[in-house]
Parts: C-alpha cells; sequence; structure tokens
C-alpha cells in the first residue's frame, strides 16, 4: 500500500512499488495487488483492514508518511488500526539526535538541537516486532505482526526504502520464497486477437502456469510471457506456443 496525497493526485509516479513487486516475485513473494490510498488516517485503515482480512495475504508493505511534517499520518492511522499508543521508540531517537549533530558538524543544519519534527519520526505504535536501522535518512522502518500477518512499514523515499529492503528486509525475512520462472516469446507484427484460442486454451491444459499477452506498439513486438513455480510445466507450456503460434 503506498500512501500519500502527490500519488494519489497525479503529482508523483509510484516508482517504490513497481520496484518492490519485482524484488517481492524474484524473491519468491508474488504480489496480489498493489494500492494507493491518500494521507487520510481513515481511508488507510480501511485499506489496511481490508488485507488484513484478504486470507490469501500473509505480507502487507506500507510505504510513505512517515516523515516529519503533519500530512505524514502512516504511524498514527497504524496505530488506531491495531489498537496501540504511539510511543517513542528510544533508539530511533538517539540515532536521529546522532544524524542532526552529524549534519549540524557538516553545515547542513543551523542548530545541533532535535526538532519537534525530528522527534515525531520517531514515535511508532508500541510493541514492533523489529524496528530497521534506516542508513539513508532520519525516519525508521518497522514491522509489525497481528492476524497471522506481517505488517512491513517503510518511508516513501526511493533511497530509503530501497537501503533497508535490500540490506535489512530481503536477507533476514524474506528468504523462504520460491521464485516463479518466467519465459517470454516475441512475436513481429503479430495480432494479439489471433493468439485467444490458443490462451484459451492453455488455461484449461496448464492451470498452475499463468500466460499473459503484452502488445508493444513501438517496437510492433508481441511478448507472451509465461510464468510458473515449476520450470518443466514452463518450458512444455512454451514448447505449445511456438508450435501452434497463429502465423
Amino acid at each position: 500500500m503506498a500512501i500519500g496525497d502527490e500519488l494519489v493526485g497525479g503529482f508523483t509516479l509510484d516508482t517504490n512499488s513497481h520496484w518492490m513487486a519485482e524484488r517481492l516475485r524474484l524473491l519468491g513473494y508474488p504480489t496480489k495487488r498493489v494500492t494507493q490510498v491518500r494521507d487520510r488516517p481513515p481511508e488507510i485503515i480501511e485499506q489496511l483492514r481490508r488485507e488484513l482480512e484478504d486470507a490469501d495475504v500473509t505480507d502487507i508493505f506500507l510505504s510513505g508518511g512517515l516523515g516529519p511534517t503533519p500530512d505524514d499520518r502512516t504511524f498514527a492511522a497504524l496505530a488506531d488500526a491495531l489498537g496501540k499508543e504511539l510511543v517513542i521508540w528510544e533508539e530511533t531517537r538517539a540515532r536521529i539526535e546522532r544524524r542532526v549533530q552529524r549534519m549540524h558538524s557538516m553545515g547542513l543544519l543551523e542548530s545541533p538541537e532535535v526538532t519537534e519534527g525530528n522527534l515525531r519520526m520517531s514515535r511508532i505504535p508500541a510493541e514492533p516486532a523489529h524496528v530497521f536501522r534506516n542508513r539513508r535518512g532520519m525516519a525508521p522502518g518497522a514491522i509489525y505482526e497481528t492476524h497471522g500477518k506481517r505488517i512491513f512499514v517503510l518511508p516513501g523515499v526511493p533511497m530509503e526504502l530501497k537501503g533497508i529492503f535490500t540490506e535489512e528486509i530481503e536477507p533476514e525475512f524474506l528468504t523462504a520464497g520460491s521464485a516463479a520462472t518466467v519465459r517470454e516469446l516475441r512475436f513481429m507484427f503479430a495480432v494479439e486477437a489471433r493468439f485467444y484460442p490458443l490462451m484459451r486454451e492453455l488455461e484449461g491444459t496448464f492451470p498452475d502456469i499463468s500466460v499473459g499477452s503484452y502488445p508493444n506498439f513501438e517496437t510492433k513486438e508481441l511478448v507472451i510471457r509465461v510464468v510458473g513455480l515449476d520450470p518443466k510445466r514452463v518450458e512444455e507450456a512454451l514448447d505449445v506456443i511456438r508450435r501452434r503460434a497463429p502465423k
């Protein structure tokens, strides 16, 4: 779930969700859906509850809304949703203080004192399962566990999100997945509609395989993408497409 008025309003492109969906697929944790919501606590809570009630969802990723300004409301909304209090996480507060002092010594900040905005970023819902360090920024990331699911909360700044994800989440929390096999066939000047009967048949004969068609109008290519957990089954489906693709 990507959170921010700037995303829903079309001001900022949500590259974080695209990047995470690719990483999760490669790690063997395919994404079921991607949603965007405004910086409105009731709307964040409403969408979060939908995810918690979905039996097919085991991990939920929230990104954005962890900064120092009043419109950053993700942790407050999460606290309400989980029935927890917001508390100052001392390790995060100390890390923010060290970072502010370091930035002051470099001439990047006028004062070495921690502001209310800085302190605001150290307030998180009580009883996290884990709090991330975030070596590239002040806002912490965290994990909460409820309803048998894990909720990963990440900053919206792409550099910070990617750093936490690759350095802390991947090696510690996403090691049990089984990555899918992805293969593609490319056809030049092919008419997509002519592939409908074959793809419809493949849905029945290969129910464990996902087959999709993706036309590229610039290159005049039609990409047929086959995805599945069993490499042998993927190759079998590819062979059928090769032999029976419309001419």
